[in-house]
């Protein structure tokens, strides 16, 4: 299994934790912070399923390369930053939103969406090309064979 693979996976079950944690709270009544909902399904969705997701297909599909390290597999690692980088500033910012009007818990809150939304752009760059028809294969190898 490749490096970015695992490490999306285990990011993803630290963050299940995290959700289940947040989850738990939100449950207890004498806590009674609705707050913390929002960020409840934001672990549990984009920081849990959606890293699963990402982790097991960047496995599973064949990628353009077998090296490892940042360089050779730079659209997956750049998701990885992306997604992560926007996930842990709306978890910072998104609270703080509902204690202070200053705008920069507003901005913090859309540059994690804009990081979040570029890291789907980013997954999408890296894993479009593995996914090819038996006959898009043989054509990409014939003209590997021919620039030999």
């Amino acid at each position: 299994m490749p490096r970015i693979a695992r490490t999306f996976i285990k990011t993803g079950m630290v963050f299940f934790l995290i959700s289940l944690l947040l989850g738990i709270a939100v449950e207890i009544e004498s806590l009674s912070l609705p707050v913390l909902m929002p960020l409840f399904w934001h672990t549990l969705m984009v920081g849990w399923i959606t890293q699963i997701i990402f982790g097991v297909s960047m496995w599973m599909f064949p990628g353009r390369t077998k090296e490892e390290g940042f360089k050779a597999q730079l659209w997956g690692w750049l998701t990885y930053i992306f997604l992560n980088t926007g996930l842990v500033l709306r978890l910072v910012a998104e609270p703080m939103l509902s204690y202070s009007e200053l705008t920069i818990w507003n901005l913090l809150v859309l540059g994690s969406a804009v990081l979040q939304v570029s890291g789907g752009f980013t997954y999408l760059t890296e894993m479009w090309p593995r996914i090819m028809s038996k006959e898009q294969r043989r054509q990409k190898r014939k003209k590997k064979r021919r620039k030999q």
